[in-house]
């Protein structure tokens, strides 16, 4: 038996109708994409805005840009809600020093509500900057690494000169080199020959 049925025999406090509180207004909700009063249209019109934006190049992009969709739908609700009990305010009462407290504390919940779908939006675009940024870093250093690869490769088959390498051809040549220069008498026999 679980906790509420032992502590509660009111069924409107019950566990499934109280965790639907926070569609009241939308701006706790942040499980549920549409309300009521919502298009799933424009919500989908929004997710291919932000998807032209960024042009996703892989799965866990695409699921970055779409997180910042969301965010930016969230945003959205809470913006009409927070005009909505403004212009509600403003009919009423159209001096804000004579506003209740009761209307402050109700206009400055919902622009906390705001506010925070705001920082979630920077933080899903910061998430999103941050992935791409790694990504092209990634792509940077296996260039590079290629880069460096194909060269040392290249070293290690020509010759100073940038010529093909034939280390026989090579060897003789530096040895006559060293030869010319004194440092190897002609009468000596070469190590290299065979």
């Amino acid at each position: 038996m679980s906790i509420w049925k032992k502590n509660n025999t009111d069924p409107a406090s019950e566990p499934s109708a109280s965790s639907r509180n926070a569609l009241k207004h939308g701006c706790c909700a942040n499980n549920t994409l549409l309300l009521p009063d919502e298009s799933e249209e424009d919500l989908k019109a929004l997710e291919v805005i932000w998807l032209k934006t960024y042009n996703p190049t892989s799965e866990a992009e695409r699921h970055l840009v779409q997180e910042l969709a969301h965010a930016d739908w969230f945003l959205q609700r809470a913006t009409r809600k927070y005009n909505n009990v403004e212009s509600d305010l403003y009919k009423a009462n159209p001096n804000p020093s004579e506003w209740t407290e009761a209307q402050d504390r109700k206009l400055g919940r919902y622009l906390r509500y705001k506010t925070a779908h705001t920082n979630n939006v920077i933080r899903c675009q910061k998430r999103v900057e941050d992935f791409r940024k790694a990504r092209l870093a990634e792509k940077a250093i296996a260039q590079k690494t290629e880069l460096a690869q194909v060269k040392i490769k290249k070293a290690q088959n020509t010759s100073p000169s940038g010529a093909p390498l034939d280390w026989q051809q090579h060897l003789r040549n530096m040895r006559a080199e060293a030869v010319a220069r004194g440092f190897v008498s002609p009468d000596e026999p070469n190590p290299f020959d065979k």
